[in-house]
């Protein structure tokens, strides 16, 4: 079972940490897993319960909105999760936030009405990087001391990179309950022209802003609204700089996918900007094949989106124009080889009109581009296989050593 504030439809463009937790809940499901996923209501007409694939989804009940829902929706969530307990082999809370505290509640009253070899598994996911982390949550909001003592009562909390296992560990989080994720790819497929094609005219009937012509070379920024209403934010250095690279490429199309509260303002400035009719906001997405099928390349500026938009990215072989901020550097120091830092179109996020100069290296020659792409996402695909990350979860939700899970149906 995994528990989840946002899921589906709340994915790509809106909840970066959505679109991750519904990533892997569809990965697991296909190497064969029982999924479940609860998560709250964000609308009272949103059904209780629906198939996503082979994940099942709960909504139990509406998402809190201050101090007072929360604690109420914490104890309602605890509760039920109890209930389900002897059903359940895991229970994996997919960050670290106000959600962990309902699972570490339910393990520990779930144990003493525990029976038989395998009791149920508690786990948290403390992830995200720089601004967005699960640390930076903790550290910043009243909740965060609760959350952090928690972890106490679970199983094993899952992390990412060093920074934060020391974090945790001066935080009383025993280091024995610290696990390292490894990070896996898919083994990359070149899009053929045909995919291309078929890709864009499907997206062309679902909103009309993504209309394309066959010379159309797409630009993609995706990711939460938010921010400041400037330049200072991921998408507005992207619309900011907007003009100068559809006024360098006519055939240039902009997609900016996302939806938060900066977006009026995004709309507003890119109709004074002129520049409107060549960019679309077609608002957010919970499958992005189609969408990786048919962009030329995309820009990566908020931290925001190293939880699920910047390793698609990767994994889609596409040329990525990539702010300097120091969590993207932290990132990709983490998971992989130096060389690759060097083999990105760097510019300064402090001055986004150097984001014009990195969009010039990668339009100036973008079959180049795409052709180093993709080899970067094959030696990716070698270096951290899928299969490492996935096995990596079995030793995590297996009961116990000797209890094999089904073998995989596709990975």
């Amino acid at each position: 079972m995994f528990v989840a504030r946002h899921f589906w439809p709340h994915c790509s463009g809106r909840h970066e940490a959505a679109a991750a937790t519904f990533e892997l809940t569809q990965r697991l499901a296909n190497w064969g897993m029982r999924v479940e996923v609860v998560t709250p209501r964000h609308g009272n007409t949103w059904p209780t319960e629906i198939m996503l694939g082979d994940v099942k989804v709960h909504r139990v009940a509406s998402a809190p909105r201050g101090d007072w829902s929360t604690q109420r929706y914490v104890r309602h969530l605890s509760h039920w999760l109890v209930e389900r307990m002897p059903c359940l082999d895991a229970i994996v809370c997919d960050q670290l936030r106000e959600e962990s505290r309902a699972v570490s509640m339910a393990i520990e009253s779930g144990a003493s009405d525990a029976h038989g070899d395998h009791p149920t598994v508690g786990v948290a996911v403390c992830g995200g990087w720089g601004e967005d982390s699960d640390q930076t949550w903790c550290q910043n909001t009243r909740g965060g001391k609760r959350v952090l003592q928690s972890c106490s009562g679970l199983n094993s909390v899952i992390t990412e990179h060093a920074k934060t296992d020391r974090y945790l560990v001066s935080h009383g989080v025993p280091a024995e309950k610290l696990r390292r994720r490894p990070v896996g790819f898919h083994r990359p497929a070149a899009v053929t022209e045909q995919q291309r094609n078929n890709a864009r005219r499907s997206l062309r009937g679902i909103n009309l802003d993504l209309t394309t012509d066959l010379e159309s070379r797409v630009l993609l920024w995706c990711g939460p609204m938010s921010g400041p209403a400037s330049s200072d934010s991921g998408v507005g250095a992207l619309v900011q700089s907007a003009r100068f690279l559809a006024a360098r490429d006519q055939d240039l199309r902009i997609w900016i996918l996302g939806d938060g509260k900066i977006r009026d303002w995004v709309h507003t400035e890119l109709k004074a900007e002129g520049v409107r009719s060549v960019v679309a906001i077609p608002g957010s997405f919970s499958d992005m094949t189609e969408v990786w099928q048919s962009v030329d390349a995309v820009v990566q500026n908020e931290d925001s989106q190293l939880r699920s938009t910047f390793p698609a990215a990767l994994a889609a072989a596409l040329p990525i124009i990539i702010a300097d901020r120091p969590a993207a550097r932290d990132y990709l120091q983490t998971h992989f080889d130096p060389s690759i830092l060097d083999s990105l179109a760097w510019y300064d996020h402090a001055k986004p009109s150097t984001l014009r100069k990195a969009f010039r290296s990668v339009w100036g020659d973008l079959e180049m581009a795409k052709q180093h792409a993709f080899e970067l996402a094959r030696d990716l695909s070698r270096r951290h296989p899928l299969e490492q990350e996935l096995a990596f979860w079995q030793s995590i939700l297996r009961p116990n050593p000797n209890q094999n899970l089904p073998n995989p149906k596709a990975s």
